[in-house]
């Protein structure tokens, strides 16, 4: 079996500031790591991997992509694929699931794509939703644990009240619930020896994905860029903290 997860980066939130003048985060010194929802789908690739006996990839597209592939590799990712262009600076989520589908095509295509549930910067959540549309795969939401059946892949899923457990043909694009995975703890050891794997750096050219990128036309220029112009900043409750601990509110 094939298995693929995407991952991004987002700013540090440990390092995230507060400008007291403008009024807005200043991610100037928060360099990139791994989006935190995105270990969950790493988890969860790591432990489908050993069930099969295979192994997973990992893709990561835009600035950043380097430093969080770096602590994807703890979980076992390879090979680890950073998408660098200068496109992806100006995309949204759907030109970047655009980017990661023909990444994933390029590398072999996939059966089993994992993401996690959204972007802990700005994401909307709606890269699996674009990501399954580009790879015409299934979607499934909210996964907590994945195993395989006599159909592909067997999945539970956080339902309104209850777990759900529904099978999946391959292809198919799962989002990692954001809660309830079990992720193993990263130590700084680990993360030395991961960093000792290569990356490979592709470009969007190099592997044929679409120029320009589609846009859904929501944005105006790329995410960060629009959230930086707002008055009032949309942010998660990661950030918002870091934000909030800077004020000495916390």
């Amino acid at each position: 079996m094939r298995i693929a997860v995407c991952v991004t980066a987002v700013p540090n939130p440990e390092k995230v500031a507060w400008d007291r003048f403008r009024q807005v985060l200043d991610l100037q010194d928060a360099e990139p790591v791994l989006n935190p929802l995105d270990r969950n789908a790493l988890e969860l690739a790591g432990q489908l991997a050993k069930k099969t006996s295979s192994t997973f990839f990992t893709i990561s597209a835009g600035p950043g992509a380097s430093s969080a592939l770096r602590e994807a590799a703890v979980f076992g990712a390879d090979p680890l694929i950073a998408l660098g262009d200068p496109l992806l600076e100006q995309a949204d989520e759907r030109g970047v699931a655009a980017a990661l589908a023909a990444a994933i095509r390029h590398a072999g295509s996939a059966d089993v794509v994992l993401c996690g549930a959204s972007s802990a910067s700005f994401g909307s959540g709606a890269v699996p939703g674009f990501l399954s549309a580009y790879l015409e795969a299934g979607l499934l939401s909210g996964v907590i644990d994945i195993a395989t059946d006599d159909n592909g892949v067997s999945v539970a899923s956080i339902g309104t009240t209850s777990l759900v457990r529904s099978s999946a043909t391959p292809p198919v694009v799962l989002a990692a619930a954001p809660y309830g995975i079990a992720v193993r703890t990263i130590s700084p050891l680990l993360l030395m020896r991961a960093a000792k794997k290569p990356i490979v750096d592709l470009t969007l050219a190099a592997i044929g994905a679409p120029n320009p990128l589609p846009s859904s036309g929501v944005l105006d220029g790329s995410p960060e860029a629009t959230r930086k112009k707002r008055a009032n900043e949309t942010v998660d409750a990661i950030t918002l903290v870091a934000a909030l601990r800077d004020r000495a509110l916390l």
